[in-house]
């Protein structure tokens, strides 16, 4: 005898699908999470009872469209389908005391269904006895109960007729992988039927979870869930969050804006594609294949709630990328060169923010010099004092000059190069840091002799360039074969060190002085000692030093506007004919 019931939901459906499905939920995939979520969370309460329990959980996918979740777990008795399924936003995991345990918490996850169906039929037998209860819920805010007078076998069975819009989620390979993805690791058996078949789909004890595989093999493994090969991989613990797995080392540079895939799952499901903050903000070159037994997960349960116990698992994991590059000096130095040689740049980041790293990672590191890439343990082994540039545009018109000088110049342009460099020499004391701008290597260079001869030549050249506000000078300087060099506006004064080695051929920078854009001939190059004799022939002169001034500008990666570059193109083609024209007279 069968009785029946029509009753209303306690909240306004619709709106609360609506809910789910456009901000809660990410895609409508999700209702396979939750409905195994529910299955696993009522064979873990059966397990509580009966340590011995075999748990197992089947999906059919029925030839008339139907899709079943049953499991043999704890089930429902009628007076808890009534509280759990029919007020919505009450879990039945919430107030036992191993709530822990239980991936799901909030009592909403069944209504995900909703977005892919217009109805859900739940079946249950309680094992702590009572008479098994039929519910079923639908897209209007109705419900149904009954009581058939068949028994069931215990456990619970969620019955889904697929809306037309969603029949593709529901083919077979499709939802194989989907069904796959998120329970892979469950601890439970997840078994597939269609058309009379059995499958398997899940591995309970997941390999890269057992501390006795080979790192080989969890290279291979890795390779085949992310579908990439790794440079290296280490295993991780955390007490916070209880937070196990592998991290894996990519073999290729990447950027702090890109987003690497991941594998984190919570109490064996699949939570995320992404780290969900489990990783340090400078651990961009590793990527994380972990289950977390002790956080959170929010609502929607794609990701970790941000508190306390995230921040303290999220410092452990940070100390055990530590650990484990402090290991590769010590014990593994040729894996600590292809690791640097790929992933410097992330390794300076952790630097600048950890002086223990900084110590022990500083002597290793890649600066960029006027003489090459060089360690950083093979700089200051030059010279205690550092000299640096702080900018690109320094660097280049200082790195020639400074090295006909003899000078080792740092360029501390990139990221965290120049904290790097501050940061470690006020940690040892007997080095110093010197700051090389390009107004000071123009004090250095040596002065002419005041006549007549070089007073003409700068006063013709700055009347020729005086339209671009730049000056011009003759000096003494070296590499001899460098006939000008082009110096930019300086806007901030520069200081010196007392102890810099460089102060007596640099000079003093007075406070507050501004040097204008400077266009300085060498007076010791055959160019400009020829350019000297020919000054009296106004129009070759001119050519050469429009070409001279705009050549500058390229070769210090200046930006040339228009009118410089038509200045460059017409000098150098009334130079050009010219010449041509002198070897025809010659020929006639």
């Amino acid at each position: 005898m069968e009785k029946e019931d029509n009753n209303l939901f306690q909240v306004n459906l619709k709106g609360m699908i609506a809910l789910l499905s456009e901000h809660i939920y990410s895609n409508p995939n999700t209702f396979v999470r939750e409905l195994l979520q529910n299955c696993v969370d009522a064979i873990k309460v059966l397990r509580n009872i009966d340590e011995g329990y075999n748990g197992r959980i089947d999906v059919f996918l029925n030839e008339d469209g139907t899709t079943v979740f049953q499991d043999n777990g704890i089930g429902l008795k009628e007076e808890e389908v009534y509280r759990f399924l029919t007020v919505i936003g009450e879990s039945s995991k919430r107030d036992t005391p191993d709530a822990d345990d239980f991936i799901g918490r909030f009592g909403i996850g069944l209504l995900s269904c909703f977005v892919v169906t217009n109805e859900i039929k739940v079946e249950s037998q309680s094992a702590m006895g009572g008479q098994p209860v039929c519910w079923c819920g639908k897209v209007d805010g109705t419900y149904q109960m009954t009581f058939p007078d068949e028994e069931l076998a215990i456990g619970s069975r969620v019955i889904l007729h697929p809306k037309n819009e969603w029949t593709h989620l529901f083919d077979y390979e499709s939802f194989k992988k989907i069904l796959t993805n998120y329970g892979e690791i469950l601890p439970y058996p997840i078994y597939l039927h269609h058309q009379g078949e059995e499958e398997l789909l899940n591995t309970p004890c997941p390999i890269w979870l057992n501390p006795k595989v080979t790192r080989k093999e969890l290279l291979d493994h890795g390779a085949k869930v992310f579908h990439s090969s790794a440079l290296d991989v280490f295993r991780i613990h955390t007490e916070s969050g209880k937070v196990d797995g592998v991290l894996y080392v990519l073999p290729f540079r990447t950027q702090f804006s890109v987003r690497n895939s991941h594998k984190v799952y919570l109490k064996r499901m699949l939570l995320s594609e992404d780290d969900c903050n489990l990783l340090p903000s400078w651990a961009f070159f590793i990527r994380c294949l972990v289950n977390a037994d002790g956080l959170l997960s929010t609502a929607s349960r794609e990701s970790f709630v941000s508190n306390d116990l995230l921040k303290d698992a999220r410092k452990e994991i940070g100390i055990a990328i530590k650990d484990y590059l402090r290991g590769l000096i010590q014990n593994d130095r040729p894996m600590f060169n292809k690791m640097l040689e790929v992933h410097h740049f992330h390794i300076k980041a952790i630097a600048s923010e950890d002086n223990e790293m900084l110590r022990l990672f500083m002597d290793y590191l890649p600066f960029e010099t006027n003489r090459g890439m060089r360690s950083f343990g093979n700089i200051r082994s030059v010279n205690n004092v550092i000299c640096y540039t702080r900018n690109l545009e320094d660097f280049r018109q200082v790195r020639r000059i400074a090295g006909a000088q003899g000078w080792l110049v740092v360029n501390a342009a990139y990221t965290f190069d120049e904290t790097l460099l501050k940061k470690y020499v006020r940690l040892n004391p007997e080095l110093t840091l010197d700051e090389i701008s390009p107004s000071r290597l123009l004090e250095q260079f040596g002065e002419v002799a005041p006549n007549k001869e070089y007073r003409s030549f700068e006063a013709k050249a700055n009347e020729l360039l005086k339209r671009f506000g730049c000056i011009c000078c003759l000096k003494h300087f070296t590499p001899v074969d460098t006939p000008v060099i082009f110096v930019a506006e300086e806007k901030e004064s520069t200081t010196k060190s007392a102890n810099n080695p460089l102060m007596a051929v640099l000079g003093t920078v007075n406070s507050g002085k501004q040097l204008p854009p400077t266009l300085t001939f060498n007076a010791d190059n055959e160019m400009v000692q020829t350019l000297l004799k020919i000054q009296d022939d106004n129009k070759l002169f001119q050519h050469v030093v429009h070409i001279l001034y705009v050549q500058s500008l390229l070769q210090g990666k200046y930006a040339v506007n228009s009118e410089e570059m038509e200045l460059f193109n017409h000098s150098l083609c009334e130079l050009m004919t010219a010449k041509m024209n002198d070897f025809i007279n010659f020929l006639n």
